[in-house]
């Protein structure tokens, strides 16, 4: 057990779950039953999850923003309030100012108004944290716990392009074929805002989760809360892109690992998942792909590759 683990666990113990009108530690937001409110919250660290050398203020406000965008999102919500906490050291002020400029652009673009919040000088390093507060379309939220066996899991093609270039900045991996380069990095550090909750509602899905932590270790949360086993196959056609151009072993790591897609993986009856192929790729340009289904029993599983060779994300490390 990770120490992230270890630390919500401990939290978890004090909630007290016999009420049935909140939804809080487990799922991608905590849900108020009676006013109808889902919230979430996260936060941003200089040098842990950006780095002003590599990434521009722009740049670092829309994934700041997408983070917490998809979290909301995934619970089935539309965000309408935000409240926002900075600490910053003086000498980064000029950054704090054109970072905030882009920011508002983004809260102003999704109808997101900005409530209030906090600032507060720090010696060095940049902490960034957003609250946002919104109402679930059609009053129904998506729960982690609601995933029945024999569904579909599914998710957004071409998961991997963020770890993809992560590496590329900071380990020095070589990728020849520059068009892919470009696409990687350019999805780490500033990857697409996809508006997809509304569409899930039409849908009518069973569950859903935002994938933020890696395809693996987000799945194994899944696993855990749903007490279903999650089984994946077809894993060969999640990312066709990076299937052609990179080794076996390569390939599985980084659409099994990589982090900050914030796009959702949801379960879907089977008969629905034709309609749902069809409604995202017409109203939102997106392909949709089907990675395996939820079985009896628990943690996730495949035959297609040694999941013991996969080495996942861990916050504290």
């Amino acid at each position: 057990m990770s120490l992230e683990d270890k630390i919500i666990k401990k939290l978890n113990s004090s909630f007290l779950k016999s009420n049935k009108n909140l939804v809080g530690i487990g799922d991608d937001c905590a849900y108020l039953g009676k006013e109808d409110l889902l919230i979430s919250t996260d936060t941003f660290i200089e040098n842990t999850h950006f780095d002003l050398k590599k990434s521009n203020p722009k740049q670092v406000a829309k994934k700041f923003f997408n983070a917490n965008y998809s979290d909301l999102q995934s619970s089935g919500g539309r965000p309408l309030y935000c409240f926002l906490n900075i600490s910053f050291a003086k000498t980064k002020s000029a950054f704090i100012h054109h970072f905030l400029k882009e920011l508002t652009s983004l809260l102003k673009k999704y109808k997101i108004i900005l409530m209030g919040g906090d600032t507060t000088k720090s010696i060095t390093d940049i902490s960034l944290t957003m609250t946002l507060i919104g109402k679930p379309f059609n009053k129904r939220i998506f729960l982690r716990t609601n995933a029945k066996e024999e569904e579909l899991i599914c998710t957004f093609s071409n998961i991997g392009f963020s770890k993809l270039g992560y590496d590329i900045l900071y380990k020095s991996k070589k990728i020849k074929d520059l068009r892919l380069k470009k696409q990687s990095v350019e999805q780490f550090l500033s990857p697409k805002i996809y508006s997809y909750a509304a569409f899930l509602t039409k849908l009518k899905i069973s569950s859903c989760m935002d994938l933020s932590d890696g395809l693996i270790i987000d799945l194994i949360k899944y696993s855990q809360m749903s007490k279903k086993r999650f089984h994946l196959n077809n894993l060969d056609n999640l990312n066709p892109t990076l299937y052609k151009k990179l080794n076996r072993k390569d390939y599985y790591n980084y659409i099994l690992t990589s982090g900050e897609e914030f796009v959702p993986i949801f379960t879907i009856p089977t008969n629905r998942l034709s309609s749902a192929v069809d409604f995202f790729k017409k109203n939102l340009r997106v392909s949709i792909v089907n990675i395996g289904s939820v079985l009896n029993g628990s943690g996730v599983t495949t035959d297609e590759y040694d999941l013991n060779q996969i080495h996942s994300f861990d916050h504290f490390k």
